[in-house]
């Protein structure tokens, strides 16, 4: 791996969240340097968020796919102060396109 993206990945909190239609977080997915943080199944979403907060401080960046139009309007919805708000994002969705020009509309895109 390139050394500048190594250098990026390692300053960046990876994430991604699960929630089903009524706005209820399901499974939350992340990854820092070489620690994950999982919840998935039974679990108390605001303990949860606090726990997600305390893993991901120290980051840089956000990155993730679709983090603007889903995962941090999520958070912002349930806890409006998370200092993880505030940080840079780096959203796959809207590079996507550059990834793959044969394929650029990625249906995420078409329903926003």
């Amino acid at each position: 791996m390139d050394d500048r993206l190594e250098n990026l990945l390692n300053r960046c909190l990876l994430l991604d969240l699960e929630t089903g239609p009524d706005g209820a977080v399901h499974k939350i997915g992340a990854v820092w340097g070489n620690k994950t943080f999982l919840r998935q199944g039974r679990f108390g979403t605001s303990s949860a968020l606090a726990e997600l907060e305390d893993f991901a401080a120290g980051a840089d960046f956000v990155l993730g796919h679709n983090l603007l139009g889903h995962d941090l309007p999520c958070l912002q919805r349930l806890v409006p102060g998370m200092d993880l708000l505030r940080l840079p994002v780096v959203d796959t969705l809207y590079l996507s396109p550059l990834a793959f020009p044969e394929n650029p509309y990625h249906r995420l895109v078409t329903t926003m």
